[in-house]
């Protein structure tokens, strides 16, 4: 990939050892070891209780060497270093991610969960060389958990090691940066702009919440926010989830998603996702809007998009991990299309986990991992019980030329307890150049000899793509 529109189009095609063994902290298998969509790597925690892998994500192409570079993070990480959580970048190659982190930054305040949420920013300066996005909520400088959002940015040789912008709150318990996404290109300068979510915010309301745009510039990040909305509830959580929706009515301008997944509609914390167009002057107001229609649901707790029925129009996901269809908190995901004139007001494809408690939903992507052209659907379920208890499930959703199958062409279980694979996952871009998306999965609670410390996982996409995969490889980690 080289410069931003390649890369939104292999991101967002969019916008997750017991007894005695040999530890690796990261692993990379052979390509004569792969069938088709095969774990092919794994990094694991190297502390206690660090969370490793609570959000894994894209980079884009930080180094501008054609191969998609992966984030993950760890927002409980604390050395002497860092004492604030961490988030490690692992460049793509050839023979795919390094087996160790290419660059490691973390925050110095205690507590501040630094890797909460990590994501690509695009190319904020239009520089070839894409930049990277990372919130730490809980960040304390002045004002208690008034959280912290970091862009560092790409180049030659890699991201920088001093972030070139920070943003933070100055609100008392806002929680800033509890959610960063890249919004491509919203007002349609050439600089790809980032949106930060800030789900306690007070505005009129308490704990409404709020959502900032902050367009780039030859400069970088504007010090400001070019365009603030906020929940127009109390205790709405506006900013859980914030994300780009691409070009959902095509008029040219990259339009973007905000969840607030307490909003109460007719429904009492049913949950609201809401669509903001792209344009010289964003408005505030939103331009859709849905709600989950059941009580408790958290409907959007997850937002995403991509176009799933071909029209060249971008089309929204929404995550709901509460909501009950058949059993109560199986959760459920939502498709609704885009148009000329106006978003659709019905979904027009849903999925659901049919197991209690499952919190399918809990992390939702778009991406193209068969090579077909088609919009695939990631869900991550991380309380999903397979054969072992809550050790979380993703299912892949393969696209077809008008919408989606309803029944899911992929899962991969954590295969050992409460794991919580799948508490993140999305594409992980094509990190060794094959042509097919990539895949990245984040265990958080994931055990090495009875320690909770978290786990990454990559699969490589690839042209056939079915059955279920287990991704505990005892040829890996022995126990």
């Amino acid at each position: 990939m080289t410069g931003k529109k390649a890369f939104w189009r292999s991101l967002f095609w969019l916008s997750v050892v017991g007894g005695t063994a040999v530890f690796l902290f990261a692993a990379r298998f052979p390509p004569t070891m792969l069938s088709a969509f095969t774990l092919v790597w794994t990094a694991t925690g190297s502390q206690v209780g660090e969370e490793y892998g609570y959000a894994v994500a894209s980079a884009g192409d930080v180094n501008g060497d054609t191969y998609a570079d992966l984030i993950v993070g760890a927002p409980h990480f604390d050395d002497s270093t860092y004492l604030g959580g961490a988030a490690f970048v692992f460049y793509g190659s050839a023979a795919g991610l390094s087996d160790q982190p290419d660059w490691t930054a973390g925050s110095e305040l205690n507590g501040a969960r630094f890797g909460f949420a990590v994501a690509a920013a695009g190319d904020v300066n239009d520089d070839g060389y894409d930049d990277v996005l990372i919130g730490a909520y809980r960040s304390n400088n002045e004002q208690p958990e008034e959280g912290r959002a970091y862009l560092y940015l790409g180049s030659a040789h890699g991201l920088a090691d001093e972030p070139a912008w920070t943003y933070e709150s100055n609100q008392k318990d806002a929680q800033l940066a509890y959610s960063v996404a890249g919004a491509g290109d919203v007002n349609d300068d050439g600089f790809d702009d980032v949106l930060v979510g800030a789900r306690w915010y007070d505005g009129a309301l308490l704990n409404e919440g709020a959502a900032f745009l902050f367009f780039g510039s030859e400069d970088g990040l504007n010090p400001t926010p070019d365009w603030t909305a906020v929940g127009g509830q109390t205790g709405a959580a506006f900013g859980t989830a914030v994300n780009s929706a691409g070009d959902t009515n095509q008029d040219g301008y990259d339009d973007f998603l905000v969840g607030a997944a307490f909003y109460s509609g007719t429904q009492i914390e049913e949950g609201a996702a809401f669509l903001y167009l792209g344009g010289p002057h964003p408005d505030a107001i939103a331009d859709w809007q849905m709600s989950g229609g059941q009580t408790g649901s958290l409907f959007g707790a997850a937002v995403a998009a991509g176009d799933f029925n071909q029209d060249g129009r971008s089309d929204i996901l929404v995550g709901a991990p509460h909501f009950g269809q058949t059993v109560e908190g199986e959760g459920g995901v939502f498709l609704f299309l885009g148009g000329e004139q106006s978003m659709s007001d019905t979904a027009v494809w849903s999925g659901f986990s049919q197991q209690e408690g499952a919190l399918y939903g809990t992390a939702v992507a778009a991406g193209d991992v068969n090579g077909d052209g088609l919009t695939d659907l990631m869900v991550g379920a991380p309380q999903y019980t397979h054969d072992q208890q809550l050790e979380g499930r993703v299912f892949l959703y393969l696209g077809t030329p008008d919408t989606l199958n309803s029944l899911a062409s992929w899962t991969g279980d954590g295969d050992k307890a409460e794991t919580n694979f799948g508490r993140s996952a999305g594409p992980a871009g094509d990190t060794n150049g094959d042509g097919f998306g990539d895949l990245a999965v984040g265990a958080p609670q994931f055990r090495t000899n009875r320690d909770l410390v978290g786990r990454a996982y990559v699969f490589f996409g690839a042209e056939s793509i079915s059955g279920n995969h287990t991704v505990f490889l005892p040829f890996v980690v022995h126990e």
